[in-house]
């Protein structure tokens, strides 16, 4: 399913919601957005520009629908974020 800026908007609130409490970031992503697959890295791991940053963190947009996770720029194509940090 792809995503859409309102999730997107609500993805990017909740993770500095959650990194400003050090609450449980992918665990509690992952219960408010069942549908969304979520990865954390350190920011070291990812290459090119983040899709959304705010302090202290990037996302990047992923598509699942290959053999291998590819990074887009695309909601429409993106099933996934990862979370760099």
């Amino acid at each position: 399913m792809p995503l859409n800026e309102t999730q997107l908007s609500a993805i990017q609130s909740s993770v500095a919601y959650l990194l400003a409490r050090g609450e449980p970031l992918v665990a509690e992503l992952r219960r408010k957005f069942p549908e969304v697959t979520f990865v954390r890295c350190p920011q070291e791991d990812m290459e090119g520009q983040p899709y959304l940053a705010g302090d202290g963190y990037q996302l990047y947009l992923i598509n699942r629908s290959a053999v291998c996770i590819a990074v887009t720029d695309s909601p429409d194509q993106a099933d996934g974020v990862v979370i760099a940090s």
